[in-house]
């Protein structure tokens, strides 16, 4: 999914952390690593859609280079992880219950991070396009192949596009032979 470019939530980051200083203090480095670091789940989008066969970061980024034309078919549904009701909800009730300010920054920039996006996905016009909860994923992922839709055609075409994924001439023969 194509969202905010890295320099921009660095840009953002950094300015949103830098005026809540006097609130936060020290804490505020906290609030910029995790407004950045977020997108981490994009990195494990890629490496978990690959099938664990490619680490590379350089390989992430061709991935979703090659997703985002697709990001306007009807059987594209973008998921990541950290991005969700749930990991904040995990985070803000560590924040909560354990009481650490630093945690609570974490939420903090994290919501800033998501909330960033979304403004920009909807001036994309593709606000829709990430489920914003794991349960909401898996029930729009279903949903779509119960309408003979293959919401995994995208990701698959985005990885052979890259050589990560064998091409289906090598997928068949490959099948063909494991048969012989």
């Amino acid at each position: 999914m194509r969202t905010m470019q890295a320099r921009y939530h660095v840009l953002s980051g950094s300015i949103a952390a830098s005026l809540l200083l006097p609130i936060l203090g020290i804490n505020s480095i906290f609030f910029f690593a995790s407004s950045v670091l977020i997108d981490g789940d994009h990195y494990l989008d890629y490496i978990y859609r690959n099938g664990f066969k490619d680490f590379s970061i350089k390989g992430m980024f061709n991935f979703h280079r090659r997703l985002f034309p697709m990001e306007s078919a009807r059987n594209f549904l973008a998921f990541n992880v950290a991005h969700t009701a749930e990991a904040l909800l995990l985070v803000y009730a560590a924040g909560a219950i354990s009481g650490w300010v630093w945690l609570q920054a974490v939420f903090w920039g994290m919501l800033f991070h998501i909330v960033s996006d979304l403004v920009y996905l909807y001036h994309q016009g593709k606000l829709f396009r990430r489920p914003i909860s794991i349960i909401e994923y898996i029930i729009r992922w279903q949903r779509m192949k119960r309408h003979g839709m293959h919401p995994e055609i995208p990701y698959q075409s985005a990885l052979r596009s890259i050589s990560v994924m064998p091409s289906l001439a090598e997928d068949k023969e490959g099948q063909a032979n494991q048969q012989d």
